[in-house]
């Protein structure tokens, strides 16, 4: 998916909006953002095994000097998930950036059985991010693939939280998109 493509799909002029953009539709409509996430899985020829606004964020928001964002090569996620992933029970990724790493664990485990008999409940991941550029990102690429996850939105080594993400697979379908419910600090 190109810079230009991702502006037309979230109906932005200007990349550095995207999170925002995301935000809004993560949490709002869910017609509108079934609408969008079709649009994304067309974009990207409907291959979910990589995190599609990896280049883009890299290349247009990240952080790197500032905050010290550094992101993993698309060729690393399943040489990690096999080196260190489970064959069930809850991953934990305390950095999680837009997603890249999850996705590379979740795409090894699932592709390798039957759609039919994929589980996401029975693989439920952790996540935490710092940025809020990348955290919306982060909901998208977890949403859209279905996969049942607790994010949160903070400081992995302080402990510190500031919004916390519970995103549902709602009736366990491997083949869903993940419904998303914001949790406020007051709340936590």
């Amino acid at each position: 998916m190109t810079t230009e493509q991702c502006c037309e799909i979230f109906r932005i002029r200007d990349i550095q909006n995207l999170p925002h953009s995301a935000l809004e539709i993560i949490l709002g409509d869910r017609d509108r953002r079934h609408e969008v996430y079709r649009e994304l899985l067309k974009a990207n020829d409907y291959d979910m095994s990589y995190d599609w606004f990896q280049i883009i964020y890299e290349s247009e928001m990240s952080e790197g000097k500032r905050k010290g964002q550094h992101f993993t090569p698309r060729e690393v996620y399943r040489l990690v998930s096999e080196i260190t992933g489970n064959e069930s029970g809850t991953v934990h990724e305390p950095t999680a950036g837009t997603g890249g790493l999850i996705i590379g664990d979740w795409w090894r485990k699932c592709s390798a059985t039957n759609p039919w008999r994929w589980n996401p409940r029975a693989h439920p991941y952790v996540a935490w991010e710092l940025s809020d550029r990348a955290v919306p990102l982060l909901l998208i690429n977890l949403s859209i693939r279905g996969i049942h996850a607790m994010v949160y939105h903070g400081d992995t080594l302080e402990n510190e939280v500031f919004a916390k993400y519970y995103i549902e697979n709602v009736n366990n379908d491997p083949l869903a998109f993940s419904e998303v419910r914001r949790i406020i600090p007051q709340e936590l």
